[in-house]
């Protein structure tokens, strides 16, 4: 399975609630342009699995244009800052093992996800637009580890 982990773009910093938090333009140029970069490497992904947050569904907006349509694109409320990566990665080992997936989300949970996953990659730091591409198999490996200013 490759799994391509997402942070969202960079958010504004006060709205009602956390939830409702904005993309920046900055958060919206970033994301174009890691979803340019992935864009030369896949072109569709099997599932499209999103927090409930606001800037993560925009991220997806933002980023949607570079792809086909996803076959499943959902939403879990798993995926919010403080999801548990145990759950999350639970759902992903249900999925076919040949599976495209993207999965796009907030700190900490991201590195935690990567972690569960690969644990001798530890918990990464994502910078706002950044992607962990993590191979799953016989043994998980972290393939990359980018951001929008690479």
């Amino acid at each position: 399975m490759d799994i391509y982990v997402m942070r969202h773009g960079q958010a504004e910093m006060t709205a009602q609630s956390d939830r409702q938090r904005q993309l920046t333009a900055r958060g919206r140029g970033q994301v174009q342009l890691m979803a340019a970069k992935l864009a030369s490497v896949i072109t569709k992904f099997d599932y499209v699995l999103l927090s409930p947050y606001l800037r993560a569904q925009q991220t997806w907006d933002e980023a949607t244009g570079y792809y086909q349509q996803p076959t499943h694109l959902e939403t879990l409320d798993e995926l919010t800052p403080h999801g548990d990566a145990k759950d999350v990665v639970y759902f992903i080992k249900q999925l076919a093992s040949d599976s495209k997936v993207l999965i796009v989300s907030h700190l900490p949970l991201v590195g935690y996800i990567v972690q569960e996953l690969v644990p001798s990659a530890g918990a990464p730091l994502f910078a706002t637009g950044g992607v962990a591409h993590v191979v799953t198999g016989d043994e998980n490996e972290l393939i990359s580890l980018d951001n929008p200013a690479n």
